[in-house]
Order: structure tokens, then sequence, then C-alpha cells
């Protein structure tokens, strides 16, 4: 494997997930920013299937939980 490179083949993925600083760039930097942004049909999804689970939470008192 090269410099920067993963078992997956995306050279840059080893930028962002390496020890010490990031040798990525600014424009690289934003761009993986706004490719990983989620679609609406995403959110939609997970809207739909995430369920949050809080450990050892009671409603305060007085109020409906």
């Amino acid at each position: 494997m090269g410099k920067g490179q993963d078992r997956r083949g995306d050279p840059d993925h080893g930028d962002l997930a390496g020890a010490g600083r990031s040798q990525l760039g600014v424009d690289k930097a934003l761009r993986g920013r706004d490719v990983n942004r989620p679609t609406d049909e995403d959110l939609a999804r997970a809207e739909a299937e995430v369920v949050i689970v809080r450990r050892h939470w009671r409603p305060p008192p007085g109020r409906p939980g």
C-alpha cells in the first residue's frame, strides 16, 4: 500500500484517519464534508429506523414520560 492508502484503496482515507496532524488540505476537507451530507432519503430512513435509548432516564417529577 502506498503512503496514505488504506485497504479499501482510498488514498485520502489515510490522511483523515492517520495519527498526528492531518495532511488533508482545505479543499479536500470541504469536499469530503459536502459529499458526506445525508440525502433527504437518508434522513427519512433514519427517522423511521433509528431508536434512541436513554438509559436510566426518568422524566422530571410531575411531567409525563
